[in-house]
């Protein structure tokens, strides 16, 4: 009996002892948030007071902005990425998404008699469907007059065709699957990366920006193939989290449909992520510059998942991924509405949106320092 009293105590002992090692260990870890998030803020604050930016050349040539969640702000935030790089850079601009929101911001309402799609499906289903034509892109000066004062600046227009898009793409990936012919797949899938390298080799221009729509299918599976980063929007509430969750382990899964896809291929590249943008965060805080409490619960969390998949963040610290952009409020919709970048727009001037009188107000100053400093990152 004393033997196994003995054991009993050591198994108890050994209980209590492991008990505190994983206690030490989740405070070691909540600690090691902690910081990175007072990081986070600490840039934050620097952004909006100081002007602070990264002084670093385009990290990567092909980037897309994507979420599997709508209504983050996504293609408000691709216009004016657009924009900021296009002051820096030559670019070239691809809208993946059925919706059309990028091509009716960089385009006005023009109706082009090429598009992405007539482009994509005589490369997916082969020249029954007509010769994919050479040249799909539109220079944008020509109808966002805000583009004329930054370098050339090409766009390749989206189609409301996309919808249908998914349904013919992983038709011809099965087929050729069903063929054991993983250089046919692996031409599907790098279909939309020929398309813009050829479009990026006959502008010039130096770097491309993909926006996608907020279903994985089709266009956006295709931009992830075709992009070398991305830069994923991330609004401030419980969905957009479990949003970028989903997105990560979509990304980086080898049993989830982007990896199985890219082993049926031979072996594609995964492309990394440039930044998390934390959208519409609320700044009613007492601190000045600070977030309010609200947002910085999602930002701690947000933090917490990247650090999970960090194996696809560059860097030691994925926390230095995280950029913080205000609720644009009405700038942003006059942005969306009416074309004009929120770098362009003039603190105390009106604009009619929808029927509605907005006026610019002093914050459009703290979003422009913000923006500039994410594509800085960049």
């Amino acid at each position: 009996m004393t033997l196994l009293s003995n054991h009993l105590h050591h198994l108890q002992h050994l209980r209590v002892t492991i008990s505190g090692i994983l206690q030490v260990l989740q405070e070691l870890d909540r600690r090691g948030s902690m910081s990175q998030l007072q990081n986070v803020l600490d840039t934050h604050r620097k952004v909006v007071e100081d002007g602070f930016t990264r002084n670093s050349d385009l990290r990567y040539r092909k980037y897309a902005v994507t979420t599997l969640r709508g209504g983050v702000g996504k293609s408000t935030l691709s216009f004016n990425m657009a924009f900021e790089l296009a002051l820096e850079h030559k670019l070239l601009a691809a809208d993946l998404c059925a919706q059309g929101n990028l091509t009716e911001t960089l385009l006005d309402e023009t109706r082009p008699d090429v598009d992405v799609i007539s482009a994509l499906r005589p490369r997916l289903l082969g020249p029954a469907f007509g010769e994919a034509p050479k040249d799909i892109a539109f220079r944008i000066a020509q109808y966002c007059g805000s583009f004329k004062r930054a370098k050339e600046a090409y766009a390749i227009p989206g189609s409301a065709e996309m919808f249908a898009f998914p349904s013919q793409l992983y038709q011809q990936l099965q087929l050729a699957h069903s063929q054991q012919n993983s250089t046919a797949v692996a031409s599907l899938l790098n279909s939309l990366k020929t398309i813009v390298s050829e479009q990026a080799d006959l502008y010039q221009t130096e770097v491309t920006l993909m926006d996608t729509s907020p279903f994985y299918s089709g266009g956006t599976h295709l931009a992830w193939c075709a992009s070398e980063a991305l830069i994923i929007p991330v609004r401030v509430d419980e969905h957009s989290i479990d949003s970028l969750e989903l997105t990560l382990d979509m990304l980086t899964n080898p049993a989830k449909d982007f990896q199985m896809w890219n082993e049926r291929a031979g072996g594609q590249s995964t492309p990394r992520v440039a930044a998390i943008v934390m959208t519409m965060v609320g700044a009613k805080s007492r601190i000045q510059s600070t977030p309010d409490r609200a947002s910085q619960m999602f930002i701690s969390r947000a933090i917490d998942i990247a650090n999970k998949y960090s194996e696809v963040f560059d860097g030691d610290d994925p926390s230095d991924s995280i950029v913080i952009t205000d609720d644009f409020m009405s700038s942003g919709r006059i942005s969306g509405a009416q074309s004009i970048p929120i770098s362009e727009l003039k603190v105390g001037k009106f604009h009619t949106v929808e029927g509605r009188r907005l006026q610019v107000n002093a914050s459009a100053s703290r979003y422009q320092r913000e923006l500039r400093y994410l594509t800085s990152m960049l």
